[in-house]
């Protein structure tokens, strides 16, 4: 699963769109990022089971934004601290995955703890 997302076409990709869906709290928890890829498809990376998120996100900066580069970050401070809340109230999370974006126009990064991620037509 690793490597398949960091073999995504991430480098010169456009971020279109981030969402958060939390219609259904802790039963449903997603973040969707709406991508074009560099040879022009759209599609959307929604990251299932979500346990947290950091969006450092920059805005105002007139253009779109292209990913510098996106990959599983095992070795993510932001990982860490999520596993260990957790494991304060008994539940262990050896499954749970730090997915990284990093922008390059406006210097953003998206620090995204799921479970899993699946890819699809926009």
């Amino acid at each position: 699963m690793i490597l398949e997302f960091n073999e995504l076409p991430w480098t010169d990709a456009t971020l279109v769109e981030v969402s958060v869906d939390r219609n259904n709290p802790g039963n449903h928890d997603e973040v969707v990022v709406h991508v074009r890829w560099p040879d022009g498809r759209n599609e959307q990376v929604t990251f299932l089971e979500c346990r947290g998120a950091r969006l450092a996100l920059n805005f105002g900066v007139l253009g779109e934004d292209t990913i510098d580069r996106a990959y599983v970050d095992e070795g993510s401070e932001v990982l860490a601290d999520c596993r260990q809340r957790w494991a304060v109230s008994g539940v262990l999370l050896p499954e749970l995955q730090c997915f990284r974006i990093d922008t390059c126009a406006t210097g953003s990064s998206l620090d995204i703890l799921t479970m899993g991620w699946r890819v699809e037509p926009r």
